[in-house]
């Protein structure tokens, strides 16, 4: 069995946990009033912000190291699906925080994003209600199929492993 690299697996698992987090943070602030939602929107931005950084990370290394080869079990369609799963993923991973952030900056009411208390973190554009709102709906619309993807993203892996009997999750685990 042909694994990950060990940065290509932590970086994985690092990412997934922070995606997992903001959706609950987000899930937990949705019904707040404006005042009590910053207890989760703050570190909700910061881990996006981590997200980007670490997405980024991910891509550029993915980018110099090849991933394992996959079992010869696997049918051609379900290898090239595979890919446009992952390309997918890498640029949601990408465009929904990038997207949050951008709304966050360009608010025009909105504060700086602050990274964890320690520094902020602002996106070189002007404050404009029509960029601010494109964000949002951006942020919004690429957060959808983003969550979908990593159901099936999971399912995938499972019948892999299960159904199909091939080391899917050992691939991947740390």
């Amino acid at each position: 069995m042909t694994k990950y690299s060990k940065t290509a697996i932590a970086l994985h698992w690092i990412i997934a946990i922070l995606v997992a987090t903001n959706v609950v943070l987000v899930s937990m602030a949705e019904e707040l009033p404006r005042a009590a939602k910053a207890a989760y929107m703050d570190p909700h931005k910061a881990i996006g912000v981590s997200i980007l950084l670490l997405s980024l990370l991910r891509l550029f290394w993915r980018l110099g190291h090849k991933p394992p080869p996959l079992p010869d079990a696997i049918a051609g369609w379900q290898a090239r699906l595979g890919k446009a799963v992952h390309a997918l993923f890498y640029f949601l991973i990408i465009a929904v925080p990038l997207s949050g952030w951008l709304m966050s900056s360009a608010h025009p009411q909105a504060p700086p994003v602050s990274f964890f208390g320690l520094f902020d973190i602002t996106m070189p554009v002007a404050k404009n209600g029509s960029l601010a709102e494109f964000g949002h709906e951006t942020h919004e619309i690429l957060t959808k199929p983003l969550v979908i993807l990593i159901f099936l993203h999971i399912i995938g892996a499972l019948k892999h492993q299960f159904a199909d009997r091939l080391p899917f999750i050992q691939r991947m685990w740390p």
